[in-house]
């Protein structure tokens, strides 16, 4: 029974708390629009809740982005070890370094995109063409099998929220009339422009390789139980 009436007396002091500050703001009306992440997460209409700015929106998914594509060039350095590629395994732990350290720079960034890319392609011919792992390879391909298809799985994620900022841009790209206006807005939003171009395509192919790289690592007898426990919520073209 106390413990009843001290939750009582706890929701009566948070309640009243709320009516104050409601007060200082003009009402519950000046508590619209708190929640920062609304344009990333796609918040319905009848949500009171802040869009975030664009910049802020755009800075927000930078920051995702190079974590995940941090995670996925690491990986594959461990692929590109396996194979005897031991100067593109470098680039890519380089790469990889750079997005998780914190301070890539937007060419940093479009540059890990596109290694991303072009790697994935490579790696997926490599598992297409499903010969034989030597034996010192098949070490380096079970440790890179989890954490390939993790950090797959982390860019798949990534997916709705390149999206909504999509949305969110070129709508406040049609809001403004003022030509310099545009391109200014334009130039501050280049690096997330460029990850709604690009990426969406990258998580496809990402995911076409996630399947070749198991099928691969089955064809020549490695344990991939812990991989296949990794959903990733793909559509494969």
């Amino acid at each position: 029974m106390k413990r009843i009436t001290y939750t009582y007396f706890l929701f009566f002091v948070m309640v009243f708390s709320v009516s104050s500050n409601a007060q200082g703001l003009g009402g519950l009306g000046g508590l619209k629009d708190l929640n920062p992440l609304k344009s990333l997460t796609g918040g319905g209409e009848d949500e009171e809740v802040l869009v975030m700015s664009v910049d802020e929106a755009q800075a927000q998914l930078i920051l995702a982005l190079s974590s995940a594509l941090g995670d996925v060039l690491a990986a594959q350095a461990l692929i590109e070890e396996a194979k005897g590629n031991k100067d593109l395994a470098a680039k890519l732990n380089n790469s990889s370094a750079q997005m998780l350290g914190g301070n890539a720079s937007n060419e940093d960034i479009q540059g890990a995109v596109l290694l991303t890319r072009d790697t994935s392609k490579a790696q997926q011919e490599t598992f297409e063409e499903s010969e034989e792992m030597a034996d010192e390879a098949k070490s380096l391909y079970a440790m890179a099998l989890v954490p390939y298809l993790s950090s797959v799985a982390k860019t798949a994620a990534l997916a709705e929220p390149i999206a909504n900022f999509m949305n969110a841009s070129q709508n406040q790209l049609k809001s403004i009339r003022n030509p310099m206006e545009i391109r200014k807005l334009k130039g501050t939003l280049e690096t997330g422009l460029f990850i709604g171009k690009n990426v969406p395509r990258l998580i496809v192919n990402l995911g076409k390789s996630s399947v070749g790289l198991l099928t691969f690592a089955r064809k020549n007898g490695l344990d991939t139980s812990a991989a296949d426990e990794i959903e990733l919520d793909i559509e494969m073209e």
